[in-house]
């Protein structure tokens, strides 16, 4: 059985601790089923400081089709985005079994 390899995008989301429950179970409802959560320490550079804010940020990580990514970063927008520092990176990605990561577009939209 041959495996073809099936494009992707990998989130890599930064939030507040305070957001990253509430952010996954929105992920989770939006399809995606696999979500890898690691603790940040962030620093900010000011213009003549360096502001070392002591309290972490969440980095969460998951798979989505690439045709999800529009959707997924309207429905942050509308409820994070205004009241909490969020930010958000995309990647193109390509994994081998698409499934364990978020369901097909179709149940996902």
């Amino acid at each position: 059985m041959t495996q073809t390899l099936t494009p992707m995008k990998l989130i890599s989301m930064t939030c507040e601790h305070s957001v990253a429950q509430r952010a996954m179970d929105l992920l989770q409802t939006l399809g995606v089923r696999s979500v890898r959560a690691s603790e940040i320490r962030v620093e900010e550079f000011g213009n003549e400081t360096v502001v070392d804010l002591l309290e972490s940020q969440v980095k969460l990580e998951f798979l989505v089709r690439p045709e999800m990514v529009s959707n997924l970063l309207n429905q942050f927008s509308a409820k994070f985005l205004t009241r909490f520092d969020v930010g958000f990176y995309v990647t193109d990605a390509q994994v081998l079994r698409p499934e364990i990561f978020c369901t097909s577009e179709s149940t996902a939209k």
